[in-house]
């Protein structure tokens, strides 16, 4: 992105991925403006999530990578800022 010189890029993914995307995505590209573009899958129920348990599922698996991606800085290399300077996996 900074190499051909893009100031914002557009996300498009799932809604329920979102959070975790713009997470990852802001630590990749720090600078640059992520305009987020969620698209919503019909056979997902996220309004009734609970109540259908293959969305319940992938919600709470989906969280759950969540608070992995969050607390990712804290173990990688004993250092909050680790993923800033560079040293993610890919």
């Amino acid at each position: 992105m900074a190499r051909e010189g893009f100031r914002s890029v557009r996300l498009v993914t799932s809604s329920y991925h979102m959070p975790r995307s713009l997470l990852e995505f802001s630590r990749a590209m720090p600078g640059v403006r992520i305009v987020p573009h969620p698209v919503f899958a019909d056979r997902v129920k996220q309004g009734q999530w609970l109540v259908w348990p293959g969305t319940a599922n992938l919600i709470v698996g989906e969280y759950e990578k969540y608070l992995l991606a969050l607390a990712r800085p804290i173990f990688r290399h004993g250092d909050a800022g680790a993923d800033r300077a560079g040293s993610r996996a890919t």
